[in-house]
């Protein structure tokens, strides 16, 4: 639990971030016997997880994200150690970016070759460093470049082309906080809590291996887009394609078939998830589907911002002013 008055907030930006729906969650949170053992393999920029930690309703956490420049970034920075080395190394990064505030040409001259450092650096030691049984140097270094990349890239995006390569361009110009110190130090406490893997989610607890009775699964996969260019989702180089929602709606029944799983998903609002998630279940008597509208303040296009409609799928009924039933 948090005990100053702050709410810890995630330390990255991110696309298909949950904080607006955080109110949401907590609240069906609340109704489970807590506090439990949390489960989030699909866990991204982890707002559901610090929020939940907030509210002193986490006993112990299994967090998996399939891109290791995350689980590097947050693995390093759980260890207090290595959490000091990366805000040195973050605000030195900082530092230099806001010293070129009014130079756009050295600016980007910068964030090539942070990005180019990084993606070289990723490549020649990082397929390691997750196996190391100390965190090291490197393990810093590349978390502190990550960070930077995230907070100094277009929008906060965070995409991987084919070779496993960052590729974002710079974001706008201006003063950057790459962190907060206070914030990252209640970061750091909450992920002390985690036991971390790096895998794809059929690997991985919930959906591989024993889970105990006193549980809470949130799922929050890679969205189905709207439209055919809404596919920034697809983060990782191998991407999240429609086979692999539809092997996802396959794990998902047969989980929430299991007995005393507390299950919470979310999605995009639209015709192909609801056939997913929904009504391939409807059979099932512990479904609860909602409709909520949330801000979407991450996109490549601007005019695509602002609300949207997403979907909420749970195993028990949640009571919230927001939600409408389906």
């Amino acid at each position: 639990m948090n005990k100053t008055n702050k709410l810890t907030l995630p330390p990255l930006k991110w696309a298909g971030g949950k904080r607006k729906m955080s109110s949401i969650i907590n609240s069906a949170a609340e109704s489970i016997d807590g506090p439990f053992v949390y489960y989030e393999p699909f866990f991204g920029g982890g707002a559901i997880f610090f929020s939940l930690f907030d509210k002193g309703l986490i006993k112990r956490a299994h967090l998996n994200d399939i891109v290791p420049q995350i689980i590097n970034f947050y693995l390093t920075i759980s260890d207090q150690s290595s959490l000091e080395e990366v805000i040195n190394e973050s605000k030195a990064i900082e530092k230099q970016f806001n010293n070129l505030v009014d130079n756009v040409v050295k600016r980007k001259e910068a964030y090539k070759k942070l990005k180019e450092d990084f993606n070289a650096e990723w490549l020649s030691s990082g397929s390691k460093i997750l196996t190391n049984k100390d965190l090291n140097k490197n393990n810093i270094i590349l978390a502190s470049k990550f960070l930077a990349l995230n907070k100094l890239g277009f929008n906060g995006m965070f995409r991987l082309n084919s070779k496993g390569e960052f590729n974002i361009p710079m974001g706008s110009m201006g003063n950057k906080a790459l962190l907060d110190i206070e914030n990252i130090h209640n970061v750091a406490k909450a992920l002390q809590k985690a036991t971390f893997t790096c895998d794809d989610y059929v690997n991985v607890k919930p959906f591989k291996g024993h889970i105990g009775a006193k549980n809470l699964i949130f799922l929050d996969p890679p969205y189905i887009p709207n439209s055919k260019t809404s596919n920034f989702t697809d983060y990782s180089a191998e991407g999240f394609n429609k086979k692999a929602h539809q092997k996802l709606s396959d794990k998902f029944s047969k989980l929430i078939d299991k007995k005393d799983t507390n299950v919470i998903l979310t999605n995009n609002y639209n015709q192909n998830s609801v056939e997913l998630f929904v009504e391939k279940n409807k059979e099932n008597n512990k479904i609860k589907a909602y409709k909520v509208q949330v801000m979407k303040s991450i996109s490549a296009n601007a005019e695509s911002r602002g609300k949207t409609e997403e979907l909420l799928v749970s195993t028990f009924p949640i009571d919230h002013k927001d939600l409408e039933e389906l």
